[in-house]
């Protein structure tokens, strides 16, 4: 469901030292498009809160460019790659209480260049060296971006490495090699002066996320989810991994995971045969191979026999092929190891387990986390500790003159203790890589790790029948007797389990904890305290303590949405933590029990008060949670009800047109106040509702008092208005939100469309179901009901008129595009007038602090100027 809104794009972020990555003549957008952020997405999202700008959640790319270079030409094959994918021209932001990509237009990409040419030796100088590390640490802004940042280093003039840094958000390790060929392709046209030799898309990554939703409410993923519960069972924990002791002083001052490196080790052409000729005769993968060798490892290092490691899986088919953006999802495996367990044995285990978890790599990691299953069952799902083998998904390409060679890059930092990966290129074969944290390992440990792997893998390729304690001689890094694990830990960096802390200082800590709880009276705060404390391990966390601000990793914050939900019987989610992450938000929540389906589109949120009611008119989103904030600061004695989607109510089918809606809506609002004046406040989309509300009120005879928008627009919801729109509701230009549709251009033929309505039950099934639907009937079958889309359609078929009534227009300050006049374009439709207060903040703000300080007090002012006592 792709929303419309008007914005600016071009948004200038410098990267360092350099001239922006967007050239400042890029052209202006008039419109950007709100589709709904994917499972992984929101997991980049929170832990970018946590650190903002983290620049371990960077992908940074080196290409060495030999040839002669048309730096220009360069630049213009990006802008050509940033139409192709949608995907490098998407920001983020919170849209209707939920994570959204932000998608602008395609905007001009302008390649800074630094000339090292004086230096000697530029390519291995420590100036070259210098400018590498801070451009893969370059920090991201996800709300305002781009995401996409390029330097170009000069050592010669034929010789340059060219810098690309993504944030891991737009894109996996997939869309690298997807994006090297797409630049070369282009390059290599306008090099040429010919048309680039690339298939159409036939969708975009935004398609998928809409998939994804549907897909997630399917047996397949309840069937997915059943598989996960009997594969994993309940009661693992993390795998503790031995730290080296490093002093105090040596300590990096950034933040763990801005920490962080990696060493490598070839495997040998010789084992790398053996390796191949062992798995031809055992009927395996080499990724089971090297797979079982791993665990094999983790299991000599530690001494544990339940061992959980995380690995990242491609989640790709035919149609995401060839897409950049982030489908790569997170696999568990649990792999138990027997006394005396065998490496054939060890081997029979993993590969049933990635033959089952291919069948299932679509369900997201999330889902595991939410589901009560593992919640209530002891289990934990913080795993430090990650294997990926791949082939190398970028290759050498050699295009007009130019040869273009990836070359590995250097860690941004490490999101996890370590990172175990196997990247096998044609030119040299596997290769380990071992990202981790250097402020637990030496770079001498983790070589010793990489020969102990090779270690275990000679010996396995000898003998599969050998037992694992028997693999390679024994050390210190592969002891060759174990330790009982079930009654000695492991050596690990300080850790945040209140199990470790709540006795560390004990009558001082629980002392100050009882003070802590006594500044709280209400029994919802208190609850949460303890459980926010129990949960994340963190003993001084105050009512009004940001849950991002406490460094607690996103796993952690996952499973204490999941227990609140459990506590509570909400539908809780990670994004909703994100809006309101502290313990008197959520306390709020739960006060007022908001739920999203229900029998009614009236939601009390402040009912209580002699005044007459204010009435706030949902956004496209639907839902009324963001407007619980202002209810409560317009003042004790002022009710104020919200208006939610009546496609949100339980098992009703969905009205399709908005003077329905705006119908129905009246209706309830009536039960509640049978006379006027009516107050009415619509925010963004709400805004065109009570417009339309206002015109059926003064057709009933009926009087209006306050006739509110929060930044709506005009031209959101009207192309071509003229000073005198007609009044009819003839045919004409399409209104509305016409964004959510923009997405039908430029993905392909008509067959392709077709397949794949038909194969995926994508968002396109209910965007032209709705259409069809709107044009032939007024309601929709509630199986088919899809809020944003619904509201689209209803918002593009509606004609508006110009009323009588005045306006008063709380307008956001900050407007993305200065081309918005002062009164938001709706002078010509209100005859009355349009009276302006500008609230601070930008669109998405003004129900934030501090802007909603300002708007709840304009509020208050304009009610008070008409509105008398009820009595």
């Amino acid at each position: 469901m792709k929303q419309h809104f008007q914005s600016a794009t071009g948004v200038t972020t410098n990267t360092p030292d350099e001239t922006p990555v967007v050239s400042s003549t890029a052209p202006q957008a008039d419109e950007v498009y709100v589709m709904p952020a994917t499972q992984g997405q929101v997991r980049f999202w929170s832990l970018d809160q946590m650190h903002p700008g983290n620049p371990a959640l960077n992908m940074p790319l080196m290409w060495q460019c030999l040839g002669e270079l048309n730096v220009d030409l360069l630049a213009k094959a990006f802008t050509l790659a940033v139409r192709r994918h949608e995907m490098l021209r998407t920001t983020f932001a919170m849209v209707d209480e939920r994570l959204s990509q932000i998608i602008g237009v395609p905007y001009s990409v302008a390649l800074p260049v630094k000339d090292l040419q004086h230096l000697p030796d530029a390519a291995n100088s420590p100036e070259a060296g210098r400018l590498i590390r801070e451009h893969a640490a370059y920090r991201m802004d996800l709300f305002n971006g781009p995401l996409l940042a390029l330097k170009l280093l000069k050592f010669a003039p034929q010789h340059h490495l060219l810098l690309v840094t993504m944030h891991h958000i737009i894109c996996d390790g997939i869309s690298l090699g997807i994006l090297l060929r797409d630049i070369a392709v282009f390059y290599e046209a306008l090099m040429e002066e010919k048309e680039p030799v690339l298939s159409d898309l036939p969708i975009q990554f935004a398609d998928f996320a809409v998939w994804q939703e549907e897909w997630r409410k399917s047996e397949a993923a309840e069937m997915s989810l059943n598989f996960w519960r009997k594969t994993l069972g309940t009661n693992f924990g993390r795998l503790e991994l031995p730290h080296d002791a490093t002093p105090e002083g040596r300590r990096d001052v950034r933040t763990d995971s801005e920490s962080g490196d990696i060493e490598t080790l070839l495997i040998s052409p010789e084992l790398t045969a053996l390796a191949h000729k062992f798995c031809k005769n055992q009927n395996v993968t080499l990724n089971i191979l090297l797979f079982s060798i791993f665990c094999a490892l983790l299991h000599r290092m530690t001494g544990q026999r339940d061992i959980v490691i995380g690995s990242p899986c491609a989640n790709r088919n035919e149609d995401t092929e060839e897409l950049i953006g982030l489908f790569m999802n997170i696999q568990v495996l649990r792999v138990g190891i027997e006394p005396q367990e065998t490496f054939r044995s060890l081997l029979t285990k993993v590969q049933d387990w990635t033959l089952g978890a291919y069948e299932n790599q679509e369900l997201p990691f999330e889902e595991l986390i939410y589901d009560s299953h593992f919640s209530h069952n002891n289990t934990s799902f913080e795993i430090p500790i990650f294997f990926l083998y791949q082939k190398s998904f970028m290759v050498i390409q050699r295009v007009a003159g130019l040869e273009i060679t990836p070359l590995r890059s250097m860690s941004p930092g490490a999101v996890f203790e370590w990172m175990f990966a196997i990247v096998d290129r044609p030119e040299e074969g596997p290769r380990l890589q071992l990202e981790y944290n250097p402020n637990y390992f030496r770079p001498g440990t983790i070589q010793r790790y990489l020969k102990s792997f090779i270690a275990l893998l000679e010996s396995a390729v000898q003998e599969s029948s050998i037992q694992l304690e028997k693999m390679a001689p024994a050390d210190d890094f592969l002891p060759a007797k174990l330790p009982d694990t079930q009654s000695q830990g492991v050596p690990r960096r300080n850790m945040r389990s209140v199990h470790e802390k709540q006795f560390d200082g004990g009558a001082a800590i629980m002392e100050k904890l009882d003070e802590q709880v006594a500044t709280i009276s209400d029994p919802i705060e208190i609850q949460l305290l303890e459980l926010w404390r129990s949960m994340l391990g963190v003993e001084e966390i105050s009512a009004d303590t940001n849950v991002f601000s406490l460094g607690v990793s996103s796993l952690s914050i996952l499973r204490l949405v999941t227990r609140m939900n459990s506590l509570y019987s909400m539908g809780f989610g990670l994004a909703s933590l994100i809006s309101a992450p502290t313990i008197k938000m959520v306390a709020d929540l739960v006060r007022r029990r908001y739920a999203p389906n229900t029998v009614t589109s009236l939601v009390p949120i402040q009912p209580v008060g002699t005044k007459r009611p204010l009435f706030i008119v949902h956004g496209a989103g639907g839902n009324v949670v963001n407007f619980y904030g202002i209810s409560t600061r317009i003042g004790a004695d002022q009710p104020v009800y919200g208006v939610q989607a009546q496609a949100l109510e339980l098992n009703q089918p969905a009205l399709l047109h908005l003077e329905d809606m705006a119908a129905h809506y009246l209706k309830e609002i009536r039960r509640v106040q049978p006379k006027g004046p009516y107050h009415l406040l619509g925010y963004s989309f709400g805004g065109i509702m009570v417009l339309e509300m206002a015109h059926q009120l003064l057709a009933a005879g009926e009087t209006i008092g306050l006739l509110g928008m929060l930044d709506s627009r005009a031209r959101d919801y009207i192309q071509g208005l003229s000073a005198e729109p007609s009044s009819s509701n003839g045919p004409g230009q399409p209104a509305g939100l016409v964004g959510f549709f923009h997405s039908q251009r430029g993905h392909g033929g008509a067959k392709g469309w077709w397949d794949f309505f038909l194969k995926d039950f994508t968002e396109r099934r209910v965007r032209y179901t709705i259409t069809i639907a709107a044009r032939m009937f007024s309601t929709l079958p509630a199986f088919l009901k899809n809020t944003h889309e619904i509201n689209a359609v209803a918002a593009r078929n509606y004609r508006v008129k110009s009323v009588s009534q005045k306006l008063t227009l709380f307008r956001a300050a900050k407007q993305a595009d200065s081309s918005i006049p002062s009164d938001n374009g709706w002078s010509p439709i209100f005859k009355g007038g349009v009276e302006v207060h500008e609230v601070p903040g930008d669109h998405w703000q003004v129900l934030s602090v501090p802007g909603i300080d300002v708007l709840a007090k304009s509020i208050h002012g304009c009610l008070s100027r008409f509105d008398e006592p009820t009595g």
